[in-house]
């Protein structure tokens, strides 16, 4: 091995450049530990090369602000255990939300505010109390009534296990299965677990290729141009062959330094010394696109300096904008039964502005939004009556109970909101007692087959709810899938 100068390119005895990855690595270009634990644009590139006749085209398929083939996902999963049904979100017997229970009483209700004594609001379509604390987080945040006009969606009467990450609830992996991809990432999440979230992923929905990448705060959205979503990104061969040239004519030294230089600085070094056009990848992927502090329509939806509002906005900025597919925001606060009201109060309120950001985002930016909210078990109230001003007169939560758990989804649709099925907006049923009929449904004691029920209205969205099996590995509805579905075809 030898070079013609000081700072020249390396040869091989033959003269000839090393094009190969097994030729780098020979003379000592790359090594072998480099390459597995920092992968960089040429480890990728030399895989790309040698696997040229798959297919590693971006999955999303399309350009940053155009609109998908599938309608983003955003989970907000509700860490503790709080209250999401009966005085939130109305829950009534086997005729649905306003088939009222006997007593709400262990839901946070007094008799004289109890569903039946007063009206439901219809405002987002999904039957809510009308003092609820989410509804009122809602209201106060989505204040264009056109907007208010373009939501609705539905209820779960589930069972759940108290204050645990254990429950199944993140269904994820199967709605990047579905079809929700994005250019740079099919999943993305506040958590750095299988689900991104806090809740797990059912075990058997879980595909090691689609690990959730780390949101925490507005910055680490630019580390989503790396080596690996790079990859799925050059399928032009033109430009992976210029890049392939300029590291050719690289010295070592020069090799070396450019190795050690993350990947938005590579690609920066490459458009700089002309090999690649600046169009070609980085004027697509770069801060101005992707960075949500730089979006006015985020900035302006959200508070992005706030720990949570900066985790939901910058992954909603993702979704929206066709970088990712699914996305989930772990909320932390919802182990609420304190022996009052006024802390639940306004816990839930803050999840309803939140819940309401992210729909005037996706106003904002023309788009669809699908809004899963759940969380792990539940609350039971007692008879003691939170009089203060945040306690609103109802009864206190008094502890934990799976018993009185639930969870909901909202579907914003751009153009309109979306025909429910049969006005079916209620899967499962509650029982005069205050507690889940177990018996009425599959969901009802099964966070599990919960979960594919939402995929399945997922899919509803698209119309290809006959896919569930293909999706989730079984379809355990069979016939009755229709009596789990609320949603309609929206794309």
């Amino acid at each position: 091995m030898k070079r013609a100068s000081l700072n020249g390119p390396f040869y091989h005895e033959s003269h000839k450049r090393p094009v190969s990855r097994r030729e780098l690595l020979g003379q000592g270009f790359l090594t072998a530990s480099s390459s597995v634990m920092m992968p960089s644009l040429l480890s990728m590139l030399f895989q790309r090369q040698a696997f040229a006749q798959q297919d590693l085209r971006c999955p999303g398929g399309s350009q940053a602000g155009t609109k998908r083939a599938s309608v983003p996902f955003l989970v907000l999963d509700l860490a503790g255990g709080g209250n999401l049904v009966g005085s939130e979100v109305l829950v009534g017997k086997a005729g649905g939300q306003e088939d009222a229970l006997a007593s709400y009483d262990t839901l946070g209700l007094p008799a004289a505010m109890a569903p039946g004594r007063v009206a439901g609001d219809k405002q987002f379509g999904l039957v809510f109390h009308p003092d609820a604390a989410i509804l009122r987080g809602l209201t106060q945040v989505v204040t264009d009534p056109a907007i208010r006009a373009k939501v609705d969606g539905m209820v779960f009467c589930a069972a759940s296990d108290d204050d645990t990450a254990n429950n199944p609830h993140n269904p994820m992996h199967w709605i990047a299965k579905a079809g929700a991809l994005g250019q740079l990432a099919a999943l993305v999440g506040s958590n750095p677990t299988p689900s991104g979230g806090r809740a797990r992923a059912p075990a058997t929905s879980i595909d090691p290729a689609q690990t959730p990448v780390t949101i925490r705060r507005p910055a680490d959205v630019l580390g989503l141009v790396n080596p690996g979503k790079i990859a799925r990104l050059l399928a032009d061969d033109k430009a992976m062959a210029k890049i392939l040239a300029a590291t050719r004519s690289m010295s070592a030294a020069q090799l070396a330094m450019f190795q050690e230089k993350d990947m938005p600085a590579q690609l920066r070094t490459l458009v700089e010394c002309g090999y690649l056009a600046s169009g070609d990848l980085v004027s697509k992927y770069g801060p101005a696109q992707l960075d949500p502090t730089l979006d006015t329509a985020v900035s302006t939806a959200f508070n992005l300096t706030d720990a949570v509002e900066g985790q939901i906005g910058s992954i909603a900025k993702l979704l929206l904008d066709g970088y990712a597919g699914a996305g989930t925001v772990s909320v932390p606060g919802f182990d609420y039964h304190t022996g009052n009201r006024a802390t639940g109060e306004r816990k839930n309120a803050d999840v309803g502005r939140y819940i309401g950001k992210a729909i005037n985002l996706a106003a904002a930016k023309q788009e669809d939004l699908m809004i899963y909210v759940y969380t792990d078990g539940g609350v039971v109230a007692n008879a003691a009556v939170d009089s203060s001003t945040d306690g609103r007169g109802k009864n206190s939560w008094a502890g934990d109970s799976g018993e009185r758990s639930g969870a909901f989804a909202l579907v914003y649709r751009h153009a309109g909101k979306m025909e429910i099925r049969n006005n079916q907006r209620q899967i499962g049923a509650y029982k005069d007692s205050g507690t889940v009929d177990r018996e009425a449904t599959k969901i009802s004691g099964s966070p599990e087959t919960l979960t594919k029920a939402v995929v399945a209205n997922y899919l509803a969205l698209h119309g290809k709810e006959a896919d569930l099996a293909k999706v989730v590995g079984d379809d355990p509805f069979g016939a009755e899938l229709d009596k789990y579905l609320a949603f309609t075809k929206i794309r």
